[in-house]
């Protein structure tokens, strides 16, 4: 389904500072590309271009089942907010990963498989 994806680097800009992005296409060769770039790192270019896949994924109904655990780092990394706020949302979700972490979540998130 989705093909050619790749993280690779920006050229430099006038500051010196090396920038990531990714790239992949939808379809076939002659297919639209997304590409999406300015991260920090090659590591934050390839988180962004796997929950990007995975999000197609679970759109077009191939995507696996998301673990609890799976599902608060996703959350964790698309919400906005201070780093001050993110780790009290993460000490706040550590008791229930801790119990619940490894189970796979329904499609509806309501009952644990």
């Amino acid at each position: 389904m989705f093909q050619q994806d790749q993280v690779f680097k920006l050229r430099s800009r006038a500051d010196h500072e090396t920038l990531w992005a990714y790239r992949y296409r939808l379809g076939g060769r002659g297919s639209k590309r997304v590409q999406r770039g300015g991260f920090a790192s090659e590591v934050d270019a390839r988180a962004a271009l796997k929950r990007a896949l995975e999000k197609l994924r679970r759109e077009h109904g191939v995507a696996r089942t998301l673990t609890l655990t799976e599902l608060v780092d996703e959350y964790l990394a698309q919400h906005e907010a201070s780093p001050v706020t993110l780790e009290k949302l993460r000490f706040l979700l550590t008791r229930a990963e801790a119990a619940f972490g490894d189970y796979r979540l329904a499609r509806d998130f309501g009952t644990a498989r």
